[in-house]
């Protein structure tokens, strides 16, 4: 690997105790020469984070219908913790991977081209779920072979891989002082963390699914709320709902003139 890329700091964050899943990104990571480290993940199991000063329970509950998991919550201060790193270190540029990451065979390539492409990028994510491809996007510029840095018009989950500047990482933590949301849902979020995320398409990056999540299932349960929130839920729900769907649309077609500007340089 070019020391281009070796001078991009990685993050792995990952539980202390993961000694499994350690062993498999270490692996995994030397393949494609890259130099690492891992950055000691929270422990939402461990630890009460429901009643965390910096978790806005109330407006999650009044636009999901439910709390955030436990797990939920680690995940979202790991990745926190690691932004908050990257931008008091003056770190330039950074990718981040959780611990259950599987690379692509071009990674190295779509990454050197990447940090070298004419797009002012500030985070691109890697995602790797089949059904992107089908979802409304736009391709914006080439970057190799048959990978495009592409905007999606929605915010699919993931947070297993992505690469931020250091403009990003401010950002992205400006909009992470309060937690109400999964960081995956907030990254696709422009209109509430001010950050341009973009992402890879074809993915060069996905997750191992031998592992069982680290997050949980609970993010799963259903609607558990009780007195007032219960009753005025649908309401606040419905107007959720229809905020954010205009707001991904109006941020998607927005960005047309911007994107088609580098397209066509």
């Amino acid at each position: 690997m070019t020391s281009k890329i070796n001078s991009i700091h990685t993050f792995v964050i990952s539980l202390p105790y993961e000694h499994k899943r350690r062993k498999t990104i270490k692996k995994t990571l030397e393949r494609f020469s890259l130099e690492f480290e891992f950055f000691e993940a929270i422990d939402g199991k461990k630890l009460n984070l429901l009643k965390h000063k910096d978790y806005d329970g109330l407006q999650r509950r009044l636009c999901y219908g439910k709390d955030l998991s436990e797990g939920e919550l680690g995940c979202f201060f790991s990745h926190r913790a690691v932004l908050e790193k990257i931008v008091n270190e003056d770190i330039s540029t950074a990718l981040i991977f959780e611990d259950d990451v599987i690379l692509q065979r071009n990674f190295n390539e779509v990454i050197k081209n990447l940090i070298n492409c004419r797009y002012p990028w500030e985070a691109v994510r890697f995602l790797g779920k089949p059904k992107i491809s089908k979802m409304m996007q736009r391709r914006i510029i080439k970057i190799y072979q048959n990978y495009f840095l592409t905007r999606l018009a929605t915010s699919p989950g993931g947070t297993y891989a992505y690469i931020v500047s250091n403009v990003g990482a401010k950002k992205l933590l400006k909009s992470m002082k309060y937690a109400s949301c999964p960081i995956d849902t907030l990254m696709g979020l422009p209109w509430r963390s001010g950050l341009d995320v973009l992402t890879i398409q074809p993915s060069i990056a996905s997750w191992d699914r031998s592992f069982e999540s680290a997050i949980g299932s609970e993010r799963f349960k259903k609607n558990q709320l009780i007195g007032w929130e219960r009753f005025v839920y649908p309401l606040t729900r419905g107007l959720f709902k229809i905020r954010e769907g205009f707001l991904k649309k109006y941020y998607y077609f927005t960005s047309i003139y911007k994107d088609k500007k580098f397209s066509n340089e």
